[in-house]
C-alpha cells in the first residue's frame, strides 16, 4: 500500500493546533517527532534538538487531492491568524513497507528504568531486574524516543501494581500497554487508528502478553460504563481537555490518570480542565518542552 506523508515544522506552541488540523481531516492520528542527538545504545533518552515536526498519513486514493487541499487550507488560516510559527508543509509518498524499515538503522535499545525498549532486530543481554519490550512500531507512534513516552514509561513504573486494570488510551505502538503489563496490570489498548490497532496487537503478540492486553479500535467512548484502576493518555493538550469529563467518569474514585503530550505553553488549560472535570492534580513533570500530569479522581 502507498501513503501520503504530510509533515509539518511548527514552533511549540502550535502543535495542538497543527495535530488538531490533521485529526480533524481523518489522518487517523498524529505523530509528532523532534530531531535528537546522536546517542549510544542503551543509555538514557538523547537530547533533543530544534522543532517538533507533525506528521500524519493518507491513504494514496481518490479522495486524498482534496483531504490535502483541506489541510493545506486549514494551515494557511492557522498561520493568517499568527498562532505560532508554521512551516510550509511537505509532502511525500512512501511504500508502506519502505516507510517502516527505512528508519531501523537509527533505533537502538533503550533504558527507562527497569524497561528496556528492545528494537525486534536488536539484541539485548538482559538484566535479571530488567523488563523487556520487544517493539517494532511500524508506522505507529511510540518507540520510547520522545520526551512524552519517556515520561509515560517512568510515571508507570512509579504507580502501576500488579493486579490493576489499567486503560492506555491511544496506545500507538502498545509500547505503555506492554509495560503495565510487565508490572502486573491488566490493560486495555485504544486507539483511534486502525494501523496502529494492527500494530499494537502485532507487538503484544510478540512479547506473548495477549492472556494480559487486549487491544481495540475506538476512543473512550468504548469502554464507556468501565472503570479503571489507572488511565494512560499520552494525546495532546486539546483532546485530553476535550475528553476530560470522560477520563474523570472512567476512573474508580481514588484512582489516576496519567497525562502527556502537554506542550509547557498548553499546561495551564489541561489542568483547569481536569479540576472542572472533578480532577485534582496531585503532580507534574517534564521532559524539554513537555509535560506529564498525574490527576486523581475525588
Amino acid at each position: 500500500m502507498r501513503w501520503i506523508e504530510l509533515s509539518v515544522e511548527v514552533h511549540p506552541e502550535a502543535v495542538d493546533a497543527v495535530a488538531a488540523v490533521f485529526q480533524d481531516q481523518g489522518t487517523g492520528g498524529v505523530a509528532i517527532e523532534q530531531p535528537v542527538s546522536s546517542h549510544i545504545e542503551g543509555e538514557e533518552p538523547p537530547r533533543f534538538l530544534g522543532n517538533p515536526v507533525i506528521k500524519a498519513y493518507l491513504p494514496e486514493n481518490a479522495e486524498a487531492p482534496n483531504r490535502e487541499r483541506e489541510i493545506e487550507r486549514a494551515l494557511w488560516h492557522l498561520q493568517a491568524f499568527d498562532l505560532s510559527p508554521i512551516g510550509p508543509m511537505q509532502r511525500r509518498v512512501i511504500d508502506e513497507e519502505d516507510w517502516a524499515h527505512g528508519w531501523k538503522e537509527h533505533f537502538h535499545p533503550l533504558r527507562i528504568g527497569r524497561v528496556v525498549i528492545k528494537p525486534s532486530w536488536r539484541e539485548w543481554d538482559a538484566q535479571p531486574e530488567d523488563l523487556v519490550i520487544e517493539l517494532d512500531p511500524g508506522m505507529a507512534f511510540g518507540t520510547g524516543l520522545h520526551p512524552t513516552t519517556k515520561l509515560m514509561v517512568d510515571a508507570v513504573q512509579q504507580r502501576v501494581k500488579p493486579g490493576m486494570r489499567v486503560l492506555d488510551l491511544g496506545t500507538g505502538s502498545g509500547i505503555l500497554a506492554m509495560a503495565a503489563a510487565l508490572l502486573g496490570a491488566h490493560v486495555v489498548g485504544l486507539d483511534i487508528s486502525d494501523v496502529a490497532v494492527e500494530v499494537a496487537r502485532a507487538n503484544v503478540a510478540a512479547n506473548g502478553m495477549q492472556a494480559a492486553i487486549e487491544i481495540d479500535e475506538g476512543s473512550i467512548d468504548a469502554i464507556a460504563g468501565q472503570t479503571f484502576d489507572l488511565i494512560l493518555a499520552n494525546i495532546i493538550a486539546s483532546v485530553l481537555i476535550d475528553l476530560a469529563p470522560q477520563l474523570a467518569g472512567a476512573l474508580k474514585p481514588g484512582a489516576e490518570a496519567l497525562a502527556s503530550g502537554i506542550i509547557e505553553e498548553r499546561l495551564a488549560p489541561v489542568v483547569d480542565a481536569f479540576q472542572r472535570a472533578g480532577l485534582q492534580v496531585v503532580s507534574r513533570n517534564h521532559e524539554e518542552d513537555w509535560w506529564l500530569v498525574v490527576a486523581r479522581r475525588s
